[in-house]
């Protein structure tokens, strides 16, 4: 099959954790615009499973039969140095599988035997600089993300894209005390510098807001917005090479619009919390849900 006459269905499985950026966990988000005091850290474990029940097309319509499922796995540790600066550092654990019923586009070995695919995915690094800690909140940062090793890229049931990262955010936080103590915006905006391929611009924004509310000294849910743009690549319609389609997930422009809502309840020692995402719109991406169960642990040196 030539190149021209391929249609592809939409990117493949990631199985990269849905909206996670390490050191940016559901149950924590809007700790990371006002900064822990010095000496604080947590250790945090966040299992998600994702089903990709359809995909969005390059012009946003559907399109069935091309489904997958994938799960996740993220460990982080989280430090503060000081009571400004501070420090996170995590590993993911992926799994992805291929479910059809059509046969899939890519055409490999791990997505025909419709068995599950897992492996070490990426690993990030994040340092965050308080600016402002009061009733409003901001923290610059910056994350880098590489892969932990060379894993197979291509097909549907794959562990990731397979490239570095630089990113670059800004969380911001509001308590809006004028109307009550319990209820806080919380904010995050980045810009990642992605890894070059076939000489594309992959660089993407991804946006975050959260309203939270507190309701009892231990419990507290919101409700979030998520977004992605990516400013280079190329649309599915767009692709004209067999070396372009032989990078497609690497370089398709995924743009999305997800919403979702977190609970958090919070033991004297133990953080818990559950989130659920649905994947509501975008072009070239997938439709689907994701759920997400986490546990932290602080502790004090």
């Amino acid at each position: 099959m030539t190149a021209s006459a391929r249609r592809v269905p939409g990117r493949g499985v990631r199985a990269a954790l849905v909206a996670t950026a390490f050191g940016a966990f559901a149950t924590t988000a809007s700790g990371q615009a006002w900064a822990p005091p010095a000496g604080v850290g947590s250790v945090s474990l966040l299992f998600q499973h994702v089903d990709h029940t359809s995909h969005f097309l390059a012009d946003g319509s559907k399109l069935n039969g091309y489904d997958s499922v994938s799960w996740g796995a993220l460990l982080a540790i989280d430090y503060a140095f000081t009571d400004r600066l501070s420090a996170t550092a995590g590993v993911s654990y992926v799994g992805a599988k291929y479910i059809g019923p059509e046969p899939s586009f890519f055409a490999v070995e791990s997505d025909e035997c419709h068995c599950w695919n897992t492996g070490w995915q990426d690993a990030g690094f994040t340092l965050r600089y308080n600016v402002l800690n009061g009733a409003v909140a901001l923290t610059p940062s910056v994350s880098y993300g590489l892969p932990t090793h060379a894993y197979p890229y291509v097909g549907e049931a794959v562990l990731g894209r397979r490239l570095h990262e630089l990113r670059l955010g800004l969380d911001a936080g509001w308590r809006l005390d004028p109307l009550t103590s319990r209820l806080s915006v919380y904010g995050r905006y980045s810009y990642a510098f992605v890894e070059k391929v076939a000489d594309l611009n992959l660089d993407r924004s991804d946006l975050q807001l959260s309203l939270l509310y507190q309701f009892h000294p231990r419990l507290s849910a919101s409700v979030d917005v998520y977004s992605q743009w990516t400013h280079g690549g190329l649309r599915s319609t767009e692709f004209t090479t067999d070396e372009q389609w032989a990078e497609y997930d690497r370089i398709v422009k995924d743009n999305f619009f997800h919403i979702g809502a977190t609970l958090i309840y919070s033991f004297k020692a133990l953080d818990v919390w559950v989130s659920y995402i649905d994947f509501v719109s975008g072009t070239d991406t997938h439709q689907g849900r994701a759920i997400s169960v986490g546990i932290g642990f602080p502790f004090q040196l």
